[in-house]
């Protein structure tokens, strides 16, 4: 039986040396939570992002104009996971709303609200 590998590898394109930009990772997540593809590749199944979603009484919706129209907090982190999480901010029907997302290749993982 092997066993997995448990190196991280960051969010990267090829010959690509530095880490990537604010504006590469907000660019890449506006991409893929565009409104025409439907939401199929936000991942939005993670038990923490739910908790905090009715903690805070949040919607889907205003956590994914967030996600498409907000604007970045903050600094890229690269996680434990190798992938890259950046804050967006966005008011939305009368509140200010964050997201933290973490940024993959083909897809984007919600992992918490604000």
């Amino acid at each position: 039986m092997s066993s997995m590998s448990a190196e991280v590898v960051p969010l990267r394109q090829a010959g690509q040396t530095q880490p990537p930009t604010i504006r590469e990772l907000v660019a890449r997540t506006r991409a893929l939570a565009a409104e025409e593809n439907r939401t199929e590749n936000v991942f939005f199944d993670h038990p923490h992002f739910h908790l905090r979603l009715a903690q805070r009484g949040l919607n889907m919706r205003q956590v994914l104009e967030t996600v498409r129209e907000g604007e970045p907090t903050g600094k890229p982190k690269l996680d434990p996971y190798g992938d890259w999480r950046i804050k967006l901010r966005h008011t939305v029907a009368g509140r200010t709303v964050q997201v933290v997302v973490a940024v993959q290749l083909d897809r984007i993982v919600l992992v918490t609200a604000i």
